[in-house]
């Protein structure tokens, strides 16, 4: 990734003084085109990536507008990126710089060819050098409503001269967004969880066919169907595809013994041992109800941040707060004593009613939980009622 964004440096200064001497205006002989790029191993890939690609060989230019990047050393990275306040900008590279990165990295590039009028070549090169501008270039990146995929769409909606008419993308049929992300992850457990675990109940929403554009396959799928009707006529926006680069990366599948499933089953059932040793001679194990109810509490006050303290539309309100709650956190001195207070009994009997009925209406709550946290929910509740039944 480092080379990469050396590159796009590079590219960055060059690009920055051909946008300087090069008219805005689209010439008659110009190509506009979306290049649709396959999924990486990186989490920043897992997805796709969509740029656009403009050709005008009056001036012997072939360049790609990408709206997908970052910077690793802006200050705060992490902190910016988990509050949604991480600056993505649009840089403009050379295409013979884009393909070669791509194809280092095995990742094959569709292009659409659009059948744009004069006019709204002209209206679309001219807002792309305008959004390039310094003062223009950068935007507040959203997982789902703002990204290198819906950018583009927009745009495209905007300039074109006539009526933008998107269609079926013919790839989804009453899909969520979160069907929708899960076609991406299912060689990737650990990347499924986490990303089932933050994002919120607005992803089980059905996504239209414009809102399901944020991922570039169902943008490239859905311009593939779009209309464009102008002065009386309609006409597809997509004239023809070219394949520039066939070869695509495959993700390794995750070993059975490294799956979360498995994980987490086998702390559960390393728990339900320690329990049946608990009830046979009177250990309580305290440091395991610690780690158990400690890291849930923890959690939940993760989700609380993501859920009170950042811009993310996608994390609130989250569901997974009802097993990870941080109210456990007070526990942890009380679990300690060897004489308990009366009501930590009841505390634990009430929350093992209240987490078991939550399994219960897993399958049917207003939000996905991952399946694969299911085991560590059960351990919750397997200690939940050994507290309840201990004095």
């Amino acid at each position: 990734m480092r080379h990469l964004l050396i590159l796009l440096l590079f590219n960055l200064i060059l690009i920055t003084s051909i946008s300087q001497v090069q008219a805005q205006e689209a010439k008659d002989e110009s190509k506009i085109s979306i290049l649709t790029c396959s999924p990486g191993l990186d989490l920043y890939s897992l997805f796709g990536h969509s740029a656009i690609r403009l050709q005008d060989p009056s001036r012997n230019m072939d360049v790609v507008f990408n709206y997908g990047n970052f910077d690793f050393n802006t200050p705060n990275f992490y902190s910016k990126f988990v509050r949604g306040k991480l600056k993505y900008n649009l840089t403009v590279n050379y295409y013979k710089d884009f393909k070669k990165a791509y194809k280092r990295d095995k990742r094959w590039i569709k292009e659409q060819e659009l059948d744009l009028s004069l006019e709204s070549k002209q209206r679309l090169v001219k807002a792309l050098w305008e959004n390039y501008r310094p003062e223009n270039r950068y935007y507040y990146y959203d997982f789902l409503f703002n990204n290198c995929s819906t950018l583009i769409r927009d745009i495209l909606k905007n300039e074109i001269v006539g009526q933008v008419e998107f269609k079926d993308s013919g790839l989804a049929s009453e899909r969520s967004f979160r069907d929708l992300l899960n076609l991406y992850m299912e060689k990737t457990p650990w990347i499924y969880t986490g990303i089932h675990l933050a994002l919120s109940q607005p992803c089980d929403i059905k996504a239209t066919n414009y809102e399901e554009m944020f991922l570039p396959d169902f943008l490239k799928s859905g311009f593939d169907n779009t209309l464009v009707s102008e002065n009386g006529s309609t006409h597809k926006l997509v004239s023809k595809e070219n394949v520039i680069l066939s070869e695509m990366v495959q993700q390794k599948p995750t070993p059975w013994y490294m799956h979360p499933l498995f994980i987490f089953g086998f702390f559960a059932f390393i728990g339900l041992l320690l329990t049946i040793i608990s009830l046979k001679n009177k250990k309580r194990f305290v440091l395991f109800d610690i780690l158990v109810f400690g890291s849930t509490s923890l959690f939940g006050l993760v989700l609380l941040f993501l859920w009170f303290f950042t811009d993310h539309q996608a994390m609130r309100p989250n569901f997974n707060i009802l097993w990870a709650l941080p109210i456990h956190l007070p526990l942890i001195t009380v679990l300690f004593k060897k004489k308990r207070p009366a009501w930590v009994k009841s505390y634990f009997k009430y929350h093992s009613i209240f987490i078991l009925l939550l399994i219960a209406v897993w399958p049917i709550l207003p939000q996905s939980l991952p399946y694969t946290i299911l085991p560590f929910v059960v351990l919750i509740l397997i200690r939940s009622v050994y507290n309840a039944t201990r004095s």
